[in-house]
């Protein structure tokens, strides 16, 4: 009678008590299952990114090599691939290399600038607009010698991760060839040199009649 007395006294869960500690346990295992998830999706992410950096770095070079060894083009580049052959198949990169254009009114702008400054009653004013006016003549071999000695290299490596597609990583930089800058000028400024000495000319013998 004892022993049927004390088990009496012991109480057992109940079906609603246990359906609510299953779903309390089931929601806190599907927060911590998403934190993980997340945890890996940044890890890989950040490696993935990292990965990238260092092949358009590696790209860029390649590139800076083959312009260095056959110069540059005279028209715009672009070419794509895959780094298979760096055991990164899952990277693909693209490249272009484009002329960069620069305004065509620096010049017009120049002696636009300086003409008003020549009229200027303030005598180092109007030294400077003279000073000006013989500078806007080497403007333009400036700017076609700009035109043809800088490059602008675009670098873009693309990749896809888990729920994520193309990703991207870009770089941009300006590459110049010193060589053809100094031809560029040099030939521009022998011509204005040579037109100036022709207008210097003229204006001596129109004085001297």
């Amino acid at each position: 009678m004892s022993r049927r007395g004390d088990n009496a006294g012991i109480r057992g869960f109940t079906l609603l008590e246990v359906m609510v500690a299953l779903a309390i346990l089931a929601t806190t295992l599907v927060v911590l299952l998403q934190i993980i998830t997340n945890n890996v999706r940044a890890t890989n992410h950040a490696k993935m990114t990292t990965a990238a950096t260092l092949l358009a770095r590696s790209k860029m070079t390649d590139i800076e090599d083959s312009i260095l060894e056959n110069g540059f083009s005279t028209d715009n580049e672009s070419d794509k691939g895959t780094f298979r052959d760096q055991n990164f198949p899952s990277f693909r990169w693209e490249s272009t290399i484009e002329r960069i254009e620069l305004p065509t009114d620096l010049k017009q702008a120049a002696q636009d600038q300086s003409s008003d400054d020549s009229k200027s009653k303030d005598p180092m004013q109007a030294l400077t607009g003279m000073m000006g006016g013989l500078m806007s003549g080497f403007m333009d071999p400036i700017r076609i010698g700009l035109e043809e000695s800088v490059r602008r290299v675009t670098v873009k490596v693309f990749w896809d991760e888990v729920g994520r597609h193309d990703l991207t990583f870009e770089v941009v930089q300006f590459l110049t060839d010193p060589a053809k800058l100094d031809a560029s000028l040099t030939a521009g400024g022998a011509a204005t040199a040579a037109s100036a000495a022709g207008a210097t000319s003229a204006a001596g013998a129109a004085v001297k009649k």
